[in-house]
């Protein structure tokens, strides 16, 4: 309530009291004068008494007046009284005074309670300002917290980042280290290639120098191509007739065994090598051992196939046999080299090279070991030539590495042996021939 309204209650307050205190007056006057009609004697005592009250009533009305204007020598009378007190009080357009004090009293009361209210509101939006205070305190703290968990676990990070860079880098140097080192002992593989390679070159010089000695050494125990009489191995000693067999003069005594296949020939000088193919020809008829004893075998004639040309001359008694790669009285000694393909799927391994060494001893023949040449071989049986490695890439593994040597070594080591062997006049046969020869070909 501002200061204005409530002046304007305050003065009609006093204003009702001047009032009421002078309609008193005025009642109490008028009943006086009534009496005094009545008791003419006690009137004029009662009169003086009213006028000694009116002047009272009238002069504490001056003054109710002149104090609710502020004025105390004001002395207004009447309704004089009345409008200036309201001009006073800014109240001209007031008619019922109860009327407005209660509307006043409502205002203020409402007016009291809307402050209450307001008072209340207020309270609770402090209360929730400090709940608010503590929750952002709260929030503040944890934000805090946070902040600091936040920035353990990026110290923590930089620090793993750190460490991870360091192993980085020590990895980085550990691979260029290791790269030095293959680099460098391929480098001394090479070296000592090349240096095994001037050894051979060295080896085949001096090889060249005892290729008489050698050639003097071997034609003591192998076959020589021009005395092809030396290779008959028995003779016909009958023929059986209709079954087709016939008996050689041969049997386990001179190591013959079952399955063992020979060429027939008419005679020892038919016995002859193709100068194209250095191969053993054909005799007029092949035979294969049926039964053996312990000097003379039972054999079958072998049907032709297309691979030979029809050799239609009967089998007759006292024609030779052959087979280049069996002696009667003499262990052929081979030496077999590297991986075979028996079985022609295109994949050559140790195990074919192993079957080729049992069937050379089922011949009766001797498997010597190691690469190396000796003086008293008679054959050498290669296996399928290795594929010549090609360069290394500058960033090969170490397994790339050791493939690559041991290819080499296999490749180097196989065109060496070959080369020897021409050089040392050693007959070298492959599979198919070694098939020809023990006619597991035909």
């Amino acid at each position: 309530m501002n200061q204005r309204t409530t002046g304007l209650v305050v003065g009609l307050v006093i204003f009702v009291i001047l009032t009421v205190g002078l309609l008193a007056s005025t009642i109490y006057f008028n009943i006086e004068a009534g009496d005094a009609k009545a008791t003419a004697k006690n009137a004029k005592d009662e009169a003086a008494s009213a006028m000694k009250g009116e002047r009272s009533a009238k002069d504490a009305f001056q003054k109710l007046a002149g104090f609710v204007m502020g004025d105390p020598n004001l002395s207004p009378n009447g309704e004089e009284a009345v409008t200036q007190v309201k001009k006073a009080l800014d109240a001209e357009g007031v008619a019922n005074l109860k009327t407005e004090l209660e509307t006043l009293r409502s205002t203020r009361d409402q007016l009291t309670q809307d402050n209450a209210n307001l008072k209340k509101a207020a309270d609770s939006a402090r209360a929730e300002a400090a709940t608010s205070r503590d929750e952002a305190k709260k929030a503040s703290e944890g934000a805090q917290a946070a902040s600091k968990r936040v920035e353990g676990d990026i110290d923590t990070f930089r620090t793993s980042s750190k460490k991870y860079e360091t192993e980085v880098k020590q990895t980085v140097a550990d691979v260029k280290k290791y790269q030095d080192e293959m680099d460098q002992r391929h480098r001394n593989e090479v070296s000592e290639l090349q240096g095994q390679i001037d050894n051979v070159s060295s080896s085949k010089a001096e090889l060249s120098g005892r290729v008489a000695d050698l050639q003097k050494a071997v034609d003591q125990y192998r076959v020589k191509p021009e005395n092809a009489a030396t290779l008959a191995d028995g003779r016909v000693i009958d023929v059986a007739g209709q079954n087709g067999e016939v008996f050689i003069s041969i049997g386990s005594k001179q190591r013959v065994q079952p399955g063992m296949t020979f060429d027939v020939y008419d005679s020892a000088s038919a016995i002859q090598y193709s100068p194209t193919t250095g191969d053993l020809i054909p005799g007029k008829a092949r035979i294969q051992v049926l039964k053996v004893e312990e000097n003379t075998s039972t054999a079958r004639v072998i049907p032709e196939n297309s691979r030979f040309a029809p050799r239609p001359r009967p089998i007759v008694k006292d024609d030779v046999i052959a087979n280049v790669i069996f002696s009667p009285d003499y262990r052929y000694k081979f030496l077999v080299h590297g991986k075979f393909d028996v079985d022609n799927d295109g994949k050559a391994t140790a195990a074919e090279a192993e079957y080729v060494r049992g069937r050379i001893k089922t011949w009766g023949g001797d498997v010597i070991e190691g690469d190396a040449l000796r003086g008293d071989l008679d054959f050498i049986v290669m296996g399928t030539m290795p594929l010549e490695p090609i360069a290394l890439s500058t960033d090969a593994g170490e397994g790339e590495y050791t493939a690559h040597f041991e290819q080499k070594k296999a490749f180097d080591t196989y065109k060496t042996l070959f080369t020897e062997a021409q050089t040392a006049r050693i007959p070298v046969l492959n599979w198919n021939r070694m098939q020809v020869l023990t006619n597991e070909g035909r």
